[in-house]
């Protein structure tokens, strides 16, 4: 993922230039059915009452502008069908509420989640990168 969102980019330049303090939100992986960018939220999934975004605690240190996942991020077993075509890391864990996007990327191919499958990023699959 290489596309921050509208809201990071401006808590980093508020805070890089001493206009306002920000601090490093916990992050968690959300899955999306049609990808968001800068003018559009996307659709995150929300088939079955078994999906929840997945707090993603451990980034490898960063080197050469990027960084990735230290661990393997696994989200619960589909209780219903959906395709996922990119991946967002959010600052907060529930679908709906008040919570914003810091990062988006589509997946490299996009996957069709049956019921009773579960949907994982290895540990570094996930990668972040500023450029």
């Amino acid at each position: 993922m290489s596309a921050m969102s509208d809201y990071l980019e401006n808590k980093a330049l508020d805070h890089l230039f001493n206009v306002a303090s920000y601090s490093a939100p916990c992050t968690y992986a959300a899955l999306f059915s049609t990808a968001p960018s800068d003018s559009s939220s996307g659709l995150e999934i929300t088939a079955g009452a078994s999906y929840l975004r997945q707090r993603v605690g451990n980034w490898d240190a960063a080197a050469s502008g990027a960084t990735e996942n230290s661990s393997a991020i696994t989200f619960p077993q589909a209780t219903g069908s959906y395709n996922v075509v990119s991946v967002a890391l959010m600052d907060g864990s529930t679908v709906g509420c008040a919570t914003n996007m810091l990062w988006y990327g589509p997946l490299s191919t996009s996957r069709l989640v049956n019921v009773d499958d579960t949907f994982q990023f290895a540990a570094s699959a996930l990668d972040v990168t500023l450029n």
